[in-house]
C-alpha cells in the first residue's frame, strides 16, 4: 500500500475542497502511462494526487519546480517520499528521461505541460513539447487532466503573490474545484514518423485539446 498514512490523513482532508471529480473511471488502475493536466496553482498535484492514488494504489511521479528547501526536502521528502521528479532549467531532458525510465517499470508519470499558468485569461498559452516527446519516446497511453474552477486574482499582484493567492483562493472557498479526468488516448497517428520541430507542435497542440475540452477556468481580476 501505498502512501498508508496520507490516504487516511491528507488525502480526505484535501478533497474537502474539491466539489466534484468526474471521470475517474477512466485512469487505468496499472501503468504506464502519463498523466497530462491543467496547472493554475501549486498545489494542483496534490489535489489530482488525492483522487487518482486511492484509486490507482500507486505514486504519481510528478515533474515538478521541487522547492529550494535544503537537502532533507529535495532529496528526502520531494523525491524519495512524494516521487517527484525535479525539472532543471538548465537543462530539462535530465527529467525527461528520469519520467522514461519510470514509464519502463511501468510506473505513472504526471506532467503540466504549460507549467504554471501565470495569467489566467482566454488566451492561448504556450505548453513545452515534453509530454509530447515522453509519449512519443514510450509509446503509452495518455491521461488527460482538466480543472473547472472560478479563481479571484488581482492583476497588479507579483507572480509569486498571485499564487500565493490562488492557494488563498482554494483554501477559502472548499468544494469549489471540479477535476475532469477524460479518456486516455494514444498519439498513433505520430507513430513512425520523422520527429522534428513541427510534428512536437502539432503533437503537443492534439494533447492540448484534450485536456482544454475538460477545462474551465474563469478569472476574477480584483
Amino acid at each position: 500500500m501505498v502512501y498508508p498514512i496520507a490516504k487516511r490523513t491528507l488525502f480526505p482532508f484535501v478533497r474537502f475542497f474539491i466539489r466534484k471529480t468526474v471521470g475517474l473511471e477512466n485512469v487505468p488502475l496499472k501503468g504506464p502511462y502519463i498523466i497530462a493536466c491543467k496547472h493554475m496553482g501549486p498545489m494542483d498535484g496534490v489535489f489530482i494526487a488525492a483522487v487518482i492514488i486511492p484509486r490507482i494504489d500507486d505514486k504519481i511521479f510528478f515533474v515538478s519546480n521541487v522547492a529550494k528547501w535544503g537537502w532533507f526536502w529535495e532529496k528526502i521528502v520531494a523525491e524519495r517520499w512524494a516521487g517527484s521528479i525535479p525539472f532543471y532549467r538548465e537543462n530539462p531532458k535530465i527529467c525527461l528521461d528520469i519520467a522514461q525510465d519510470y514509464l519502463r517499470k511501468g510506473k505513472v508519470v504526471g506532467i503540466f505541460p504549460e507549467g504554471l499558468l501565470q495569467e489566467f485569461s482566454a488566451a492561448k498559452h504556450h505548453a513545452k513539447t515534453g509530454v509530447a516527446r515522453l509519449a512519443l519516446w514510450s509509446r503509452v497511453p495518455i491521461v488527460p487532466v482538466g480543472l473547472v474552477h472560478d479563481i479571484s486574482v488581482r492583476a497588479d499582484l507579483p507572480r509569486l503573490l498571485r499564487r500565493r493567492q490562488v492557494i488563498k483562493n482554494v483554501l477559502l472557498n472548499p468544494h469549489s474545484m471540479e477535476i475532469h479526468i477524460g479518456k486516455p488516448f494514444e498519439l498513433n497517428q505520430f507513430y513512425g514518423k520523422k520527429v522534428d520541430r513541427e510534428l512536437l507542435y502539432g503533437a503537443t497542440d492534439y494533447i492540448m485539446a484534450q485536456i482544454d475540452n475538460l477545462t474551465s477556468i474563469h478569472a476574477r481580476h480584483l
